[in-house]
C-alpha cells in the first residue's frame, strides 16, 4: 500500500510496535528480522542485528521453547554489552510452510524498567488533572504551560470560569523538590485548591481565606516536612478588576501598553509553622492586558523581562519556547490570562 509517496509494507508496520519483535530460523538460529524496539532493547544497530544468532540474545532458548508450540513465559535475555535481564515473552512457530521460523515478542520486566513504566503512567495521570486552554470566549483567554523537569512535576495549576458572572478564578503552586514525593504532595494540594475554590462555605470567600484554609489543611500532614509556594487570583470581567493573593511566589507579570511589569507579591510559604502572612492586592484591568502567573522554573530564568513590549501571544510563545527547548533544570509551569473585553 502506498500513501502520499510512502510505501507501507509489513516491516514498516512491525517497526511501529512498542514491543521487541524477533524472528529467527529454528534450525540454524540465524536471526532473520528485528524491529526497531528489539534493536533498542538489546543494544544493536540495524547492521549488527542482521548478523545475530538467537543465542546472542536468548542463550537458553532451545531449553525453554519447543518447535511448533506456543509459549508465554519469563526468561533471561542478554544485551550487546553482556548484561542479562529478565523479560516476559510470547513465542510461537510461524504456521504453514514457514514452520522452521520462530517469532518472539519480548518486554523488559526488570525492576527499574517497571518503575519507569509506573512513573510514566503517573505522569500521564498527573497531566490529566490540568485544565485545558480556554480560547472560545470573547471576554478572556487562558493558556497553560506544563513542563516537568523529569516525567512528573512538583508544579500544578487550575482555574474555574464562571461564564454567567464573568469571573475567572485560578491558582498556581510549586511544591519543594522533585520526583515522586513532590508529585504526591502536588496531587494532594491540587485537591485542596479545588475544594477551596468550589466551596466558599468551607474555605471562605476571599482569596486570603482560601489560601489560609489550604495552608491549615496541608501544614500538619501533606507539608509536614516540606513547603510550597502559591499564587491565586480572581479576575472580575464586568468590574475590570484583578484580585490576587500569594504565598511564597514573589511576583507575577502584568502586560499592558506600557510593557511588562512585575507585580511584587511577598508572602509566607505554605507549610511554614506560625502565623501565615500572605501578600495580596488588586489591579484595574483594561481590554488587551494580560497576566503571566509563573512557577520558579520560569521566574528564575527571567524568560520574559520587565519593560519588554510583547503581545499576549508573543509572551506565551516565548515562555513555551523556553520551556520546551533543551533540558529543563526545574519544573516549569505557567498560567497565562488575557483580558479581551468586558
Amino acid at each position: 500500500m502506498e500513501m502520499a509517496g510512502f510505501r507501507f509494507d509489513g516491516m514498516n508496520l512491525l517497526d511501529m510496535f512498542c514491543e521487541a519483535l524477533v524472528i529467527w530460523e529454528a534450525s540454524t538460529g540465524a536471526v532473520l528480522y528485528t524491529n526497531e524496539s528489539a534493536r533498542a532493547l538489546y543494544g544493536y544497530s540495524c547492521g549488527e542485528a542482521s548478523a545475530l544468532s538467537i543465542d546472542d540474545i536468548f542463550p537458553d532458548w532451545e531449553g525453554g521453547l519447543r518447535k511448533g508450540s506456543f509459549s508465554i513465559r519469563t526468561a533471561t535475555h542478554r544485551k550487546k554489552d553482556g548484561m542479562f535481564f529478565p523479560v516476559q515473552l510470547t513465542c510461537r512457530s510461524l504456521p504453514g510452510n514457514a514452520g522452521d521460523v520462530m517469532m518472539m515478542v519480548a518486554s523488559d520486566v526488570s525492576p527499574e524498567n517497571l518503575i519507569h513504566d509506573s512513573v510514566s503512567l503517573a505522569a500521564s495521570i498527573q497531566r490529566g488533572f490540568l485544565p485545558g486552554d480556554l480560547e472560545g470566549d470573547g471576554r478572556i483567554e487562558v493558556r497553560g504551560i506544563y513542563r516537568p523537569m523529569h516525567l512528573i512535576s512538583g508544579d500544578m495549576f487550575g482555574y474555574q470560569w464562571d461564564e454567567r458572572q464573568g469571573i475567572l478564578s485560578g491558582y498556581l503552586f510549586d511544591v519543594m523538590g522533585h520526583g515522586v514525593p513532590a508529585a504526591l504532595r502536588t496531587s494532594a494540594i491540587m485537591v485542596l485548591f479545588h475544594q477551596a475554590f468550589e466551596d466558599d462555605a468551607r474555605a471562605g470567600a476571599s482569596l486570603e481565606e482560601k489560601l489560609a484554609w489550604v495552608n491549615s489543611m496541608a501544614e500538619g500532614g501533606i507539608l509536614s516536612d516540606s513547603f510550597a509556594a502559591a499564587v491565586c487570583f480572581r479576575l472580575n470581567v464586568p468590574e475590570k478588576k484583578l484580585d490576587y493573593c500569594a504565598a511564597g511566589i514573589n511576583g507575577f507579570l502584568y502586560g499592558s501598553g506600557a510593557g511588562l511589569k512585575k507585580i511584587i507579591t511577598p508572602g509566607s510559604l505554605l507549610g511554614i509553622s506560625g502565623t501565615a502572612l500572605f501578600g495580596s492586592g488588586s489591579l484595574p484591568v483594561e481590554p488587551g492586558e494580560y497576566f503571566l502567573f509563573l512557577s520558579d522554573g520560569f521566574l528564575d530564568q527571567q524568560s520574559v523581562r520587565e519593560n519588554e513590549h510583547l503581545s499576549f501571544s508573543g509572551a506565551y510563545d516565548r515562555l513555551f519556547q523556553v520551556g520546551y527547548t533543551g533540558a529543563a533544570r526545574d519544573d516549569q509551569s505557567a498560567l497565562c490570562v488575557l483580558f479581551r473585553d468586558s
